[in-house]
């Protein structure tokens, strides 16, 4: 059971994700978090000193979720050819139906944090580590990371992103790209 710290720090984040995503990340202040989360701006400071905290907490916890939901996806996984591939698609297409919020979470953190940026990138290399072991073609492995990449950096800079329904049948070829294997 959460306590209710962690009950407020998760609105806080919540809201601040919310806030970069409907209007960007210049429109994130302290300010709004606080008004847009009903909690008094000392409230918001008790669990996050300042914007820069906060933007480093947004980046890691939506990472964290995105990593959680790869190993569930993995772990669910009765078939152990090509899991790990399908376990970063579906990781993959969860996040990108909630808005690509590990995208904001990436972007924002770079903004301000290298070091940030930094581990959450040794941590995608530890999920894609696990591709190495998959029991599929290794080139296999890297197309489908990399268009899974690709779809990612067309949504962030909103250069000739895809239409949702490209997107879940190039989502569905990769599905069945693991499922060819061995």
């Amino acid at each position: 059971m959460k306590s209710k710290a962690d009950i407020k720090r998760q609105l806080i984040l919540d809201t601040a994700k919310q806030i970069i995503l409907d209007n960007g990340l210049g429109s994130l202040t302290l300010d709004a978090i606080a008004k847009k989360a009903s909690i008094s701006k000392g409230g918001l400071l008790y669990h996050f000193p300042n914007k820069e905290s906060l933007i480093k907490g947004l980046a890691l916890h939506i990472f964290n979720d995105y990593a959680f939901h790869f190993y569930d996806s993995a772990e669910q996984d009765t078939n152990e050819t090509g899991k790990w591939s399908r376990a970063l698609i579906e990781a993959t297409k969860k996040d990108l139906e909630q808005n690509a919020e590990l995208n904001v979470g990436i972007l924002a953190a770079s903004f301000l944090e290298p070091e940030i940026n930094e581990k959450i990138s040794e941590s995608y290399i530890d999920l894609l580590k696990k591709l190495e072991d998959d029991k599929i073609d290794p080139l296999t492995a890297d197309i489908i990371r990399f268009a899974l990449d690709g779809i990612y950096y067309s949504k962030l800079f909103n250069v000739a992103s895809p239409k949702q329904e490209k997107i879940d049948h190039v989502m569905q070829q990769l599905l069945e790209m693991t499922r060819k294997e061995g």
